[in-house]
């Protein structure tokens, strides 16, 4: 990294990030994630950051941990936009006993 980030410009970064996922997926597929769905996403991208092929890559760590907050804030406007998650699968089928 060439220079040292403010808070701002990361704030942007993560902006423009949630951009291009926007226009990539939308936000109907977001509205369909349930929270185990949203920690998967995130758990995995974290473990791309935190994988031992790249610890030597700032770069890569950075990247990986730029989808991590930015599918966070996702996560976030989705559980906003819908006063909560989409049901797991086993919450929405009534289960006759």
């Amino acid at each position: 990294m060439e220079e040292e980030q403010t808070r701002d410009q990361i704030f942007e970064e993560i902006n423009k990030e949630r951009d291009y996922q926007d226009q990539k997926w939308g936000v109907e597929f977001d509205d369909r994630n349930t929270l185990n769905d949203w920690a998967t996403y995130i758990n995995i991208y974290l473990g791309h950051a935190a994988d031992m092929n790249n610890i030597d890559d700032p770069d890569k760590q950075r990247l990986f941990l730029l989808k991590v907050a930015s599918l966070a804030v996702a996560a976030l406007e989705t559980l906003d936009r819908n006063n909560g998650f989409a049901p797991r699968h086993y919450e929405s089928v009534d289960i006759v006993v």
